[in-house]
């Protein structure tokens, strides 16, 4: 059991008889991160026909919460994301939403999706008042990202955005 596993076992249910609303999403990722390559959770045997030996490989939670899986997840996903960038420059732009607005988008998270639409909206506009005459349109990648730095409730989202290049 890594460290996060051991804080999660020795505190989430203690927290989550508290009373604080937690969605049940979030119960789930946890009982998947804490039960993350147990034995009693499942696991595959790989036998050598040749020497006869046998290794036991315990399943994984496969959770973007999960240490080991989530960074997994990422590096995977950014290698196939890398793989559909077309080679040109390319811009990193953040978008957020003011303070006052945030509650509102975690009470309702269908909202979130809302702020993809807006992202779209704004860059495709933007590159149309830039380039009227040569009908430019980008390529952009967005991710969204619900939490900041110091883990505060935080929706932003960050986008790859490619730049036209000067010949």
């Amino acid at each position: 059991m890594n460290i996060l596993q051991q804080i999660f076992y020795d505190h989430f249910y203690t927290l989550a008889d508290t009373g604080i609303p937690i969605r049940d999403t979030v119960f789930e990722n946890v009982y998947k991160m804490l039960h993350c390559g147990d034995y009693r959770h499942g696991f595959a045997l790989y036998g050598c026909e040749n020497c006869g030996n046998f290794i036991v490989v315990p399943f994984r939670c496969k959770s973007r919460f999960c240490t080991s899986c989530g960074s997994l997840y990422s590096i995977r996903r950014s290698v196939s994301m890398s793989f559909k960038l077309i080679r040109t420059t390319h811009r990193h732009c953040v978008f957020t939403i003011p303070a006052e607005l945030r509650p509102l988008f975690q009470k309702d998270r269908s909202l979130l999706n809302c702020l993809f639409h807006a992202v779209r909206d704004c860059i495709l506009r933007m590159f149309y008042q830039m380039n009227k005459s040569e009908n430019f349109t980008p390529g952009f990648i967005c991710v969204l990202h619900t939490f900041g730095r110091s883990l505060q409730w935080n929706p932003h989202i960050h986008v790859l955005l490619s730049e036209r290049r000067r010949w």
